[in-house]
């Protein structure tokens, strides 16, 4: 049954449906009946995966499985004990990693856990009860006062100079003033000032409320509705999952032609079994689930210096091939605290360091202004001894006294030589607030601080430098376009005013006339400065960056236009037409957006689905309720540390910092990890596909003579060239220029262009090494087994000097750095010395039949290594200069698809 809109009815309609008392609220007899009806006023609770069921998890991958059954051939079939150990070993190992990383990012997590509502106060037979909030029903009375949180949504029955924060749920940086006054029907969830919602905060006033909805009824709940999806997986696991199905059919294939050929040329069957099964292991790169892992593991550790906390480990990778960054604003891109920006007095624009900067300067208008600011103000700076040396109170009066230079004006000692002796409170129909003090002359002043509109027509005179002086036309006209000139800005604007009184004692709101303008004053929430930073760095990098807020049109239209998120000329679609736009419509102009302003926690979801519809890989940064199923929906989702519960939760990484930089960081991180775990993609590939055509072609011309390599040498070479330096290209630093390229996409880590590259270079690398058997057995007349030697030893090798072509990646060594990653260098020592063993120790002969090389043999090894790393290297260089792998970067969604 579709809920009533509350917000539409008038209170009486409303309190009718609930079927409740608005004056003394419901007896505890019908409340527990209606406890029972409604259940408890929770969100169900969806309890994350066992630690049994997390590490299961890890196994969960194509290429896990196969490595899983080759590890079982080559125990049970091959009789490889060793290497089905080191598989295994691989396997557990990417497991152990994967599960201790996830586990350590939740108990990081749990250190950022946050805010409830566990009490409310609600009326029932006429008395005002503490209870929990999870005994809150529908038709109960919420007695709310400042620094409460909201149990429940409810309607509004009083509402004294009440104000909440809502910025959680709607994204509105600024706290709403609440009426009790009926809201149109269609009237988007933040304007909605009649309710208030479960998990806002109230900043100020009191009011009287009863409750409509409860539990998963409530806002929170809906959104929580919204999160009941499968969160994505990221675009290399999906590519990897992809690829280790791929191998599985290759490797098969291979077995059965390789077989098929060594049975045709009248070899025995059984040994061509087990040189078949060696063959399809070995096309196998079991590395490469470990080395991944190894490599993602890394990057969370160097995020984590950064204050990046990854929950999932693909999500590194993801980072890097971000093409959309969809940011909230408030709290992401500002600091959710208001700033004087501009104070404008007669005849002069002030900036805050005139006011209250290292030289203020010295005017009497400004003066009066901080009286006003100090004295018309609820707001306190803080004792030392609180903790806290900022100041304390109302967003906006915090800005205000914040504003006036502590050595101009001591607000404590203003304070107590001029007490207040009467007031009128801020109230949202006056829209202004006034204070009564005694002023310097013994007498008595009226202080007034409000809305332009409410206090320039209550003006008769204007402060100057010489004193007051008639608030004439021209003034008017002045302070008038001041005004629009904020407006224009998204500054929210407030005028200051004062008035000498006589003796009489009239009631403060019949004084508020004839009143001496000040100062007008235009404030916002101020952009990080680093965030601009950030989002130019973004967008050289061709990332668009999307802002999506619950603030009005111009506030969100202005700090977009500071940040470089849109021109003049930039198009902003607010709410109400981004519900009426369809899904279709919507991801055929998506390109063309940047800013969406007053949005829904729907239309969040939407706008990251349209832009999905282009393929893009997309990032959803924010901290509150309302951006949770968009997180979720996301490719990675980004939630700030000092967010909600629900959005970190939703998340893959979280800014324990809050600092949208961090995300530009993590950006570079992630692809400097990507570019590495192509590297290790396409060594591991291209040095078994050499492996294949080894096989192909020395059964296909030398079958007659022997096996060009044995199923034991086909495992060795797997494990000495798959594992230290594969691990070690994974550690490889990033190539010059990382944040100045296009995004790259890991959907087509196995393009076919770049397939066809792996293929070029693995027939190289075979080239080469049949090349080295040739000259040992036809040149040099060795026998069968020193020919097999010599070829076994070129293919390690040549692969070992493969690992330097894919590092430069169609760059030189020169401009890469031959020894700039030393552990490479190490990782390759460490190889040659163990196939070294291989060849003259004699456990290594008799485990792999082979023999002792002489200085000619090492010889004709090097030249073939050389040879094919040269040729490998001229053919790379040629591709990415003809761009058939390098393209510049897009600007945008349509840019990218053409």
């Amino acid at each position: 049954m579709t809920a009533p809109d509350w917000h539409a009815l008038p209170i009486e309609q409303v309190v009718e449906q609930l079927d409740a008392d608005g004056r003394s609220g419901l007896s505890s007899v019908e409340a527990a009946a209606r406890r029972e009806r409604f259940g408890p006023n929770v969100l169900a609770e969806t309890s994350g995966p066992s630690s049994l069921a997390l590490f299961v998890g890890q196994f969960n991958n194509a290429l896990v499985w196969l490595l899983l059954v080759a590890a079982a051939i080559s125990g049970a079939v091959l009789e490889e004990w060793v290497d089905t150990g080191v598989i295994l070993s691989i396997v557990l190992i990417n497991a152990v990693l994967g599960f201790v990383q996830e586990t350590r990012a939740e108990r990081a997590l749990a250190a950022l856990e946050a805010l409830s509502a566990p009490e409310a106060v609600v009326r029932r037979s006429g008395a005002d009860l503490v209870i929990s909030a999870a005994e809150v029903v529908p038709g109960d009375l919420l007695v709310l006062e400042a620094g409460e949180r909201v149990a429940a949504d409810a309607r509004l029955i009083e509402a004294v100079h009440l104000q909440s924060d809502e910025a959680a749920l709607t994204g509105e940086s600024l706290p709403v003033e609440k009426t009790t006054e009926v809201v149109a029907v269609r009237a988007a969830t933040g304007d909605r000032r009649n309710l208030v919602f479960s998990g806002t905060i109230i900043t100020g006033g009191r009011g009287l409320a009863i409750v409509t909805e409860t539990g998963a009824g409530t806002e929170f709940g809906k959104v929580a509705e919204l999160l009941d999806t499968e969160q994505p997986p990221t675009p290399l696991t999906v590519e990897l999952d992809r690829v280790g199905k791929q191998i599985a059919v290759a490797a098969v294939l291979i077995a059965v032609v390789i077989f098929g050929l060594g049975v045709a040329r009248d070899i025995a069957a059984e040994t061509m079994f087990l040189t078949a099964v060696a063959l399809a292991v070995a096309a196998i790169p079991e590395g490469l689930a470990a080395v991944v892992t190894v490599t993602l593991s890394r990057g969370v550790s160097s995020m984590a210096d950064h204050s990046a906390i990854v929950r999932r480990l693909p999500a590194v990778e993801a980072l890097g091939a971000t093409t959309v960054i969809c940011s909230d604003k408030t709290g992401t891109l500002t600091r959710n605290e208001l700033r004087v920006q501009g104070v404008h007095v007669a005849g002069a624009d002030l900036t805050v360091g005139d006011i209250a900067g290292r030289e203020p300067v010295a005017d009497p208008r400004v003066d009066r202004y901080a009286e006003i600011a100090t004295l018309c103000n609820d707001a306190r700076r803080a004792d030392a001894a609180e903790g806290d040396t900022g100041v304390i109170g109302d967003p906006t009066e915090v800005a205000l006294l914040a504003s006036v230079d502590p050595g101009r004006v001591d607000a404590r000692a203003l304070r107590a030589e001029r007490p207040r002796l009467d007031e009128l409170a801020f109230d949202s129909t006056r829209k202004r607030m006034a204070t009564v003090h005694g002023d310097d002359r013994g007498g008595r002043v009226l202080l007034v601080k409000g809305a332009p509109e409410q206090l320039t027509a209550r003006c008769t005179h204007v402060e100057t430098v010489d004193g007051p002086v008639r608030f004439g036309e021209e003034f008017r006209r002045e302070f008038a376009d001041a005004e629009a000139g904020f407006a224009e800005r998204g500054f929210r604007t407030l005028s200051f005013a004062y008035r000498r009184l006589g003796d009489d004692t009239a009631e403060v709101e019949h004084e508020e006339h004839d009143l001496v303008l000040v100062a007008l004053v235009g404030m916002s929430d101020e952009i990080r400065p680093e965030a601009r930073v950030a989002v130019e760095v973004a967008q050289r990098a061709g990332i668009d960056v999307v802002m999506i807020t619950g603030d009005h049109r111009v506030t969100a239209t202005t700090v977009a236009r500071d940040l470089g998120i849109i021109d003049e000329g930039g198009r902003v679609m607010d709410g109400g037409a981004l519900r009426e736009v369809t899904a279709e419509a919507l991801a055929g102009e998506i390109a063309d957006l940047r800013v969406f302003a007053r949005v829904d926690p729907a239309d969040k979801v939407k706008i990251v689905r349209a832009w999905q519809v282009h393929d893009a890989i997309v990032a959803m940064t924010g901290d509150g309720v309302n951006d949770a199923p968009a997180l979720r929906s996301a490719d990675i989702g980004i939630a700030m540390g000092s967010g909600t519960a629900v959005a970190r939760e939703s998340s893959s990484m979280v800014l324990a910092d809050d600092n949208f930089a961090t995300i530009v960081d993590a950006v570079r991180e992630g692809r400097a990890i990507f570019a590495n775990l192509k590297k290790v993609v396409y060594f591991l590939l291209s040095a078994n596909i050499s492996e294949v055509f080894v096989m192909l072609v020395g059964f296909m011309l030398f079958a007659g003579y022997g096996e060009p390599l044995l199923a034991t040498q086909l495992l060795w070479i797997n494990l000495v060239t798959d594992g230290l330096p594969a691990v070690a290209l994974g550690f490889d630093p990033p190539l010059p220029g990382l944040m100045r390229r296009r995004p790259e996409s890991t959907h087509h880590i196995l393009s076919r262009d770049r397939l066809t590259r792996l293929l070029g270079q693995g027939a190289i690398l075979a080239i080469g090494t049949l090349l080295a058997f040739a000259v040992a057995f036809f040149v040099r007349s060795h026998d069968f087994d020193h020919a097999r030697t010599v070829t076994f030893t070129a293919l390690v090798l040549v692969q070992l000097l493969h690992t330097f072509n894919v590092r430069a990646d169609g760059s030189t060594l020169r401009r890469v750095g031959f020894g700039s990653n030393r552990l490479l260098l190490y990782a390759l020592l460490g190889s040659l010395i163990l196939q070294a063993l291989v060849i003259y120790t004699p456990v290594g002969q008799s485990l792999f039949e082979t023999v002792s090389l002489d200085l000619v043999d090492w010889i004709t090894v090097a030249a073939v290594g050389v040879a094919t790393f040269l040729a490998n290297a001229r053919i790379m260089r040629t591709l990415s200069a003809s761009g058939s792998d390098v393209r510049p970067f897009a600007r945008s969604a349509r840019d990218r698809e053409s």
